[in-house]
């Protein structure tokens, strides 16, 4: 069977592409090659460059496909998200009809559709609308809560529960789901592909617990044993808690925000007919959250749901495959020796960041991240899908990886707010007594707003990145 699989990138696209590549020829569409190869480059998969809001950038790739999956999500593309989602659904349906493609199936969200609905779930039951009125038989598969491994919903229980001994629950964790496990969803995926349809259907689809997402922080506390007190504040807004979520989670508050708007309806299952075609039976919410936290982070084959660049707040809706040109760019370069060789002297780079901090005033870079964070910005939760090495299109607290040479360079581009394209790039070459280190800190503009940024900190920047590459320095002395 051809298979085209939209979202490759994605939290679940990337799981089902692994999921079907062993036994069909499978198209993985995907928005950075590079950064695709980096990360899933064993998997049997032809790889194809192109953006659903570009039609001309994927028509060919829907050529001699027989299914086509759309998992596109755009829950991180601030205020456009919802003209961008049915901009996707329709290039995708003109490519599809164009290329005689027999069958869509499509993972939406389920939602108590006689309640009023967030942007977000009503942008997702639009596209659904779409899909399956394009003439082509569409399984649309509604899906309650996600547990898995780095899902958004499931990362923000475990870092809540992880990091606050006692809770300010807004009345959002008091709505009812059904959570169902990851690998569940992609076995309702996989056996879209050979039920028999002759028209599109929607099929409800979540575990067999109604729960709310307070039991299920609680049951998660319990299988790690520990106590957590939750005080109910019936009156956060989904702003507020969004900022809250983001000071101790890896959700950016954008993102966290329209997923609070979306939690605050009810997620259970009202029509259980399609499932009959299925056979499937979903594991307990208890049993997927144990099957979760036992695994190791080397069993994950997936993305996280932030490790796709369209979850990053900078993507443009009108080019997004075309880069910026700038009229100014302004750069802080600095240099030192160290005697330790190349190998040594790039440990300290390569472990930069994260929990390891980056090497000076760490408190002001947690700072800066919680201002960004309040502005709608990454703030700095964001960790790295691969630990041991850099790749392309990774996430590190605010920054992206854009470029990187293994053991050698590294060059990352900032994700916040900012009137311009912030970079940072690090890079290692041997001399007579061991190695140099290059450190250049740059900003590119095309206005005055940005030029004005750049000036105003540069006296601070000039203090923190002198001092950040002595302690790096310093820190390839003791490399073994």
């Amino acid at each position: 069977m051809n298979i085209l699989v939209t979202g490759a990138t994605g939290y679940v696209g990337s799981r089902l592409v692994a999921a079907l590549s062993s036994d069909h020829q499978v198209k993985s569409l995907v928005r950075d090659e590079i950064s695709y190869k980096d990360k899933f480059g064993y998997l049997n998969t032809t790889i194809c460059k192109g953006d659903l809001v570009d039609l001309e950038s994927i028509k060919d790739y829907f050529q001699n496909v027989d299914i086509a999956f759309y998992l596109v999500h755009s829950l991180s593309a601030g205020n456009k998200f919802y003209d961008k989602e049915l901009l996707c659904a329709q290039n995708f349906i003109d490519a599809a009809k164009k290329n005689n493609v027999k069958r869509i199936i499509y993972l939406g969200g389920l939602s108590d559709d006689t309640k009023p609905l967030s942007p977000h779930l009503k942008s997702r039951n639009e596209v659904g609308e779409i899909l399956r009125s394009s003439g082509i038989p569409c399984i649309e598969l509604q899906s309650s809560i996600i547990i898995g491994e780095g899902g958004l919903s499931y990362e923000i229980m475990k870092s809540l529960v992880h990091k606050l001994p006692i809770m300010i629950t807004p009345r959002w964790v008091s709505s009812l789901s059904q959570p169902i496990w990851i690998n569940d969803v992609i076995k309702y995926l996989k056996e879209s592909i050979s039920i028999d349809i002759s028209d599109s259907l929607i099929v409800q689809i979540g575990g067999p617990s109604i729960v709310t997402y307070k039991n299920l922080m609680a049951t998660y506390a319990e299988i790690y044993g520990l106590k957590r007190f939750m005080i109910p504040v019936p009156v956060l807004t989904p702003r507020l808690s969004s900022l809250w979520l983001g000071l101790v989670t890896p959700a950016y508050a954008r993102a966290g925000k329209k997923l609070i708007e979306s939690l605050k309806t009810n997620s259970i299952i009202t029509d259980k007919k399609g499932t009959g075609l299925f056979n499937i039976t979903p594991v307990d919410f208890k049993e997927a959250l144990k099957n979760v936290i036992s695994m190791k982070e080397t069993d994950m084959i997936g993305a996280r749901w932030f490790d796709p660049v369209s979850s990053g707040p900078r993507l443009s809706n009108k080019a997004p495959l075309k880069e910026i040109e700038y009229k100014y760019q302004m750069t802080d370069e600095r240099k030192i020796t160290t005697t330790a060789n190349t190998t040594q002297a790039f440990k300290p780079i390569n472990d930069i960041g994260g929990l390891n901090g980056w090497y000076f005033a760490n408190f002001l870079w947690k700072i800066r991240g919680w201002l960004d964070l309040f502005v709608g910005g990454v703030g700095t939760r964001r960790t790295r899908f691969k630990k041991d090495r850099f790749v392309i299109g990774d996430t590190l607290d605010w920054w992206r990886i854009s470029d990187t040479i293994e053991g050698e360079m590294v060059e990352f581009k900032a994700e916040m707010k900012l009137p311009g394209e912030a970079y940072l790039k690090f890079s290692v070459n041997p001399s007579v007594k061991g190695s140099e280190i290059i450190q250049t800190a740059g900003f590119k503009t095309n206005n005055l707003a940005g030029i004005l940024y750049w000036y105003s900190l540069y006296p601070l920047h000039a203090f923190i990145f002198s001092r950040m590459i002595k302690a790096i320095k310093k820190r390839t002395l003791f490399v073994g």
